[in-house]
């Protein structure tokens, strides 16, 4: 199982914790129940990891690759910052997004 993600994982993890909890869902056992739980933290860590990376100008995402391939202690804070891209805004609306989607509509 790939273990690396944008986001912390037990982060993710409490997230669609709560979301799980307000939904009734249509699983047999805690087996499915984890299976479940696990798809969900990998889409939304794909779901952040999108939004994140694909707000990004070709010109930023070349940027990106360099000192992703050339400089261990680049500071990622710094570059997305220069580049005006809120991360803190960008994962909070992802992750809203996701809830909307998992609860079909519910109130969060």
């Amino acid at each position: 199982m790939d273990n690396e993600y944008l986001i912390d994982r037990q982060t993710l993890g409490k997230f669609i914790d709560e979301l799980i909890k307000k939904k009734p869902l249509a699983v047999e056992d805690t087996e499915e129940l984890n299976k479940l739980r696990e798809e969900s933290i990998k889409a939304l860590d794909d779901k952040i990891t999108k939004a994140i990376f694909g707000s990004l100008t070709k010109e930023q995402d070349e940027k990106l690759n360099q000192l992703l391939d050339h400089d261990e202690d680049a500071d990622y804070q710094e570059f997305f910052s220069e580049n005006n891209i809120n991360i803190q805004e960008i994962v909070k609306n992802s992750m809203q997004e996701f809830a909307d989607e998992f609860l079909g509509g519910q109130d969060v």
